[in-house]
């Protein structure tokens, strides 16, 4: 088993640029770990 960390800026980006690749881990049984980095705006209100 392997662990997988895949870190993305925004929700998915990670499921749009290697969503196949994602599949095959979980296929093979790897531990599959997301890190999402967006930052905050605060002029935008969020």
């Amino acid at each position: 088993m392997k662990k997988v960390l895949v870190v993305a800026p925004h929700p998915d980006d990670e499921t749009l640029g290697c969503g196949g690749t994602l599949l095959k881990h979980k296929a093979s049984g790897d531990k599959i770990h997301w890190l999402i980095v967006t930052g905050i705006d605060e002029e935008a209100g969020y």
